[in-house]
């Protein structure tokens, strides 16, 4: 017990001080970075509305149409 609070004791003054350090800024992304993610988001919103319409015809039974 003894050694647990020594330890908890001396690690008061470090968190005291990550306490008063001022906080880092915010990461801004890559504008790069972010065009692709917005073509490969839209890409996939296309390619499953696609299959969705390609597929409403069908009949539920599993039957394929002429």
């Amino acid at each position: 017990m003894k050694r647990f609070l020594s330890g908890a004791l001396a690690l008061l003054p470090l968190t005291a001080a990550a306490i008063d350090a001022p906080p880092e800024p915010p990461l801004e992304a890559h504008p790069l970075g972010t065009l692709i993610f917005i073509a490969l988001f839209v890409g996939f919103c296309v390619v499953f509305a696609w299959m969705v319409w390609r597929n409403k015809d069908k009949k539920e039974d599993g039957k394929p149409q002429p």
